[in-house]
This record gives structure tokens, sequence and C-alpha cells, in this order.
């Protein structure tokens, strides 16, 4: 499994079929720019001002996945979006939608200020829209997508719009989310904002004169959706109807942006009055928030109401177990944790007492993922994410079946008792997911270079030198014994573990076995497609038992 694999463009990065194919057909001729203005809507008033996208560019380019030919469109706009900041305190640069989640949940007291903001593609607003050039491949829907906070034209982390394609390699920024969503039929769009605070790259107007230059969208849902809006608009104009289905799928701070729709009231609403986000994919949300609790005179009154709960819809929230940083808020409500993990549990026990779960919700915990999933290519030295394609490809399926066929998910699965034990017999029916190579280790996955990173790395159980050190020097206690030394050997860490009994050695047969159990459980509770289960077989008959020693 991954530890003894390098990773790479000619590998199989996944267990299912539709990622077999990575090698994408290219444009002969580099893509000219033409005006997309046909595609945008009439502006939107809030509290007297005109807001909205008020020019379209676009690129236009083929591409060949899976033996498909697809259309992508890459798109820049200019425009104005609304929202609300402070001027001083915690998170004042979120320019939300969502204020009264996110100032109380942030210790800021306010004031709080409306106002409005100026983007530019030029500065990066930008979406790609890739969509199947035959409408019969078309499954009618459409996937959103939000990136996480940390990406800001000034310091190159967001690229000029029309930079995001290489013409060489149409396939180049798709990552293995993206192949998910275009081998299944939809439409895929995905958003590009300045989501890092205080760079002066945005300029907002206040109610009351100021301008401002330190917040950004970080936090803004209408940016989404006012963007998503000429997406629909441009496939209604070239695939002759508009998606009948449409869905966000948000990672960290876009997931963050996912509660904000489901949490505040009118928010999740479009143009025409209707809900406008039919089904949600929160992949881990940023420091485990926000939470679904509005307080005033000191009482929760969020959700207190059928009809408060009504325009929820359905929701998968994705927790990375390991990634369970410190979310340094001094002046945080009671309510809420300094611990990512204890708010992300959190946030499902509370949508649990407020009856929106299970009836809307399913929270599912996943053991030695932090908060990158390999979706994308690791960057820097000793990087080994844990695919969380194969788990995202059935993620992805159990919220549309929910949604479109009324299919009940999987029950949550978390190591917190409150959420695991089922009956409340002490004793947890629903555990956090274990990958395979979790459930059967030859050595152990950890936060990387430190504890609190967005990444994991691997030490495998040679059986010679000491555990190995992060880059801040911490020991990784690989045993779980409290002390630094030596690894043991895979036979002495499953004996450890319980998977082999005192005087047994691991064999390929007992690996082999332990694996199919792992892999089929997950394809029987519907976490695994049957490939994904049998590539993982086919794997454990190859795997080196004797691993060597890491790679960092």
């Amino acid at each position: 499994m991954k530890h003894s694999f390098a990773w790479s463009v000619s590998v199989v990065v996944c267990a299912t079929p539709f990622l077999l194919s990575l090698a994408p057909a290219i444009d002969a001729q580099e893509p000219a720019q033409s005006s997309c203005d046909q595609f945008l809507l009439r502006a939107r008033e809030v509290k007297g001002r005109s807001v909205g996208p008020t020019s379209c560019q676009m690129l236009e380019s083929t591409l060949m996945y899976q033996g498909q030919s697809f259309r992508r469109v890459d798109i820049g706009l200019d425009g104005t979006v609304e929202g609300y900041v402070a001027k001083t305190g915690a998170y004042k640069e979120y320019l939300t939608n969502a204020p009264e989640l996110v100032f109380p949940q942030a210790g800021n007291p306010g004031p709080i200020f409306f106002g409005v903001a100026n983007y530019e593609k030029s500065k990066g607003a930008a979406m790609t829209v890739i969509y199947p050039s035959d409408k019969s491949a078309w499954n009618g829907k459409m996937f959103v997508t939000v990136h996480g906070r940390g990406r800001a034209f000034k310091d190159g982390s967001l690229k000029t719009w029309n930079k995001n394609l290489n013409p060489s390699d149409p396939l180049a920024d798709v990552n293995k989310y993206d192949k998910l969503w275009l081998s299944k039929g939809y439409v895929l769009v995905k958003t590009y904002r300045t989501s890092t605070e205080g760079l002066g790259e945005i300029k907002t107007t206040l109610e009351d004169g100021t301008v401002v230059d330190y917040a950004a969208f970080n936090d803004n849902a209408r940016y989404i959706m006012d963007f998503s809006d000429v997406a629909k608009n441009m496939i209604i104009q070239r695939l002759g109807q508009a998606p009948r289905l449409t869905y966000i799928y948000g990672h960290s701070a876009g997931a963050r942006i996912t509660h904000d729709l489901n949490y505040s009231p009118a928010l999740n609403v479009g143009r025409d009055g209707k809900r406008y986000f039919d089904g949600i994919l929160a992949d881990d949300t940023a420091a485990g928030t926000w939470l679904p609790v509005l307080m005033k005179d000191g009482k929760d009154v969020l959700f207190a109401t059928e009809a408060e709960k009504a325009p929820f819809v359905p929701m998968l929230d994705i927790t990375h177990q390991m990634y369970n940083a410190i979310w340094d808020q001094k002046t945080m409500p009671t309510y809420m944790s300094s611990s990512f993990l204890e708010n992300k549990r959190k946030n499902a026990k509370i949508l649990r007492d407020k009856g929106l779960s299970p009836a809307k919700e399913r929270m599912y915990e996943i053991v030695s993922i932090s908060h990158m999933g390999g979706e994308s290519p690791p960057q820097g030295v000793g990087v080994e994410n844990l695919d969380l394609s194969r788990m995202m490809d059935r993620f992805i399926d159990i919220l549309d079946a929910w949604v479109d066929k009324d299919v009940n998910p999987p029950a949550t699965h978390s190591d917190w008792t409150e959420l695991g034990d089922v009956n409340g017999d002490g004793v947890i029916e629903n555990p956090a997911l274990l990958f395979p190579e979790v459930a059967c280790p030859l050595g152990v996955y950890f936060p990387w270079p430190a504890s609190g990173a967005g990444d994991i790395s691997f030490a495998a159980f040679t059986g010679q030198g000491l555990e190995p050190l992060d880059a801040k020097k911490v020991f990784v206690d690989m045993n779980r014994n409290g002390v630094w030394d030596f690894r043991e050997t895979p036979t002495a860490a499953w004996q450890r573990l319980g998977l082999l009994q005192k005087n047994e050695t691991l064999t390929r047969e007992k690996y082999v076995s332990c694996v199919q159990k792992a892999a089929e459980q997950l394809y029987r509770e519907g976490f695994f497609s049957q490939n994904t289960a049998a590539w993982y077989l086919d794997q454990a008959r190859k795997e080196d038992l004797q691993p060597k020693m890491d790679r960092r």
C-alpha cells in the first residue's frame, strides 16, 4: 500500500477504474480569450447596493479523460460581493455572510459592519468549469468546489484567471477528487478566491464610508453562489437545461462556508427564492467550525423550531482525526474548544441533540488522516498522505443517493463514545474508519513535519534503530509506551496490537487475511467500492512485509 510505493504520474492512484487513465489528450492550439458577458445575470440589490459579477472573460479548451471528451472553460470575473467585517478583534477580516456565527464564535463582540468588496480576475477571481462535450454523458447534476484558506495573488498562491490552464496538459490542475466528479458525469465547477486576510489585496467599502483593505473572501458564501450562477447560466446555454441538483464540496475554510450555508437562516437561497445547494460535502472544516450555535440572552436559539430546521440540506461531515491542532482564540465562548477535533465532534453532537442528525447529517471520522487527503501531489520531503480519494469516491455517491433517491447513508462513525456508542452500553459499535494500511499496519502514520501539521509521514516497523523524530525533534511514539526507544518488528507490533497471538509470526497469509477483512468491512458498510476492496487485496499479496527504512 502507500508506504511501499513512490507515487508518480505513471502509477495507479486509486482502486476504481475511472482513475486508471491519467494521460490527458491536449488541444493542439493555444485557446483564445473571449468575452463571456452573455452568462452574467442581473445585479443583486443588497441594502441599496448593486452587487455581483460585472465583467466576464473566458478561455475554452477540449480535454479527453477516460476516453471521453470534455469542454473546459476557464472563467475570470470582475465584480463586487457583500459581507460583514469588524474593525478590531479576532477574525475582523472575515467578509462573511454569517456574522452571527463567525464573530461570536471567534470571540469578537463587534461592532460589525456591512461592506461591499471588489474582486478582480487579474488577481485570481476565477473558476474552471468542466462539462461533458456530449450532453448524454451528463448526469444532470453539478458539483461546486471551494478550496481552503491561504490563497492570494500577492503571494503567488493564486494565479491570474487565464493562467490556471496549462494548454499542453489541461488536466494538470485537476486533482483526484475532481477526476471523481468527472468520471461520475457531473459538471465540475472549481472556484478560486482570495482567502488570505490582511494582505491589502481586496478593497471593501463599509456602510459608514470607510474603505478597508484587510478583508478577504475566506468565509463568503455569496461569492461562491454568484460564481456558481454564472456557471449554471453557461450550462443552461450550452447543454440546454439547468442542473437538476447542485452540490457543494468545501475543504477546510471552504467547509466552513458550507456550514454557513446550512446554519444561517436564508443563506442557502438563490435568486429565485428556492434552495440553492441541494447537498453538502464538508471536508474537515477549519478548526472544526463553525458550530450550529447562536446564543441570544444566554440561550442557544438556533434550530429551535421545526420550521427553522426545514431548510437544512443533507450534509456529510468528513472528519480527519489526526488534524487536531490548537485553535488559539483567547476569548472564544465556553461551548467552543481549542481542539480542532473536539469542535468537529461537538458539531455532530449538537446537530444530533437538535434532531438534525441522523435525519440530515452524518459525520465520518477517519483515523490517521491529517488535513490533506492526498488529493494533490505531496509538497515537501517526507510527506506520505493516505489516499482519501478511495473513500471520497463513495462519499460522493452516498450524498447523491441520500439527496436524489432518499437512500439513508451509513451511520455516523467516531471514536468518541458519545457518537460511536449506539446503544449507550459503553462499547463503540461505530468506531472511526480505518484504512487497511492502518488496520493492518506495517508502520505508523504521524503528523509531519510536526504535531498539528496538515500532512502526515510514515515510520516503518523495521525492528532496527530508534523511533524517528519529527522536524521539531519530538520522537514518534510508535509503540505507545511513552518512551523514545527502539522500533518494533512488524510481528512484535502486531502482537502488541492483538492482531497476532504472542507465539505467532506475521506471515503473508495472515497479512492478506487482515487486509481482506479490513477492506471488505469498509465495502460492506459502503465506504469502499468493490473495485477498491479488490485492489487492496491484490496489493496485500505483493506487499513487502519487511519494510525498509523511512525515506525522509
